[in-house]
């Protein structure tokens, strides 16, 4: 019996880990598109340069939040799960901070389109 829960707890932080790299993968192409799309904006002189980069890494961050919880399966300490816990309070920070700046963006192009 011992020998199958070893093989279950095995296979499970298999599939943890490849699900874990697999979104860590997506947030990292949708930072990647997200700021190539940005640039593209800026050189057509659009208003929105900030827009899509937000919206890439608010997209991007809840990908990485999902792996950061995904990466508890794993845990084996409580130090690593303090570890863990510190990335996710500073990473939930860093998408308010995104959402905030998203929300003054929006109201900055309201402006600038009541005005002209």
């Amino acid at each position: 019996m011992e020998h199958f829960l070893e093989q279950v707890h095995t296979i499970l932080c298999s599939a943890a880990y490849l699900s874990l790299y697999l979104l860590e993968a997506v947030a990292s192409a949708i930072i990647v598109f997200s700021a190539f799309r940005s640039i593209l904006n800026l050189f057509q002189k659009d208003k929105n340069t900030k827009k899509p980069l937000l919206r890439g890494l608010s997209i991007a961050l809840t990908f990485k939040l999902a792996a950061e919880i995904i990466r508890t399966i794993t845990v084996r300490s409580l130090d690593e799960i303090i570890q863990i816990g510190a990335l996710i309070l500073v990473k939930a920070a860093i998408t308010f901070l995104i959402h905030w700046e998203w929300k003054s963006a929006n109201a900055l192009t309201d402006e600038i389109e009541d005005i002209e």
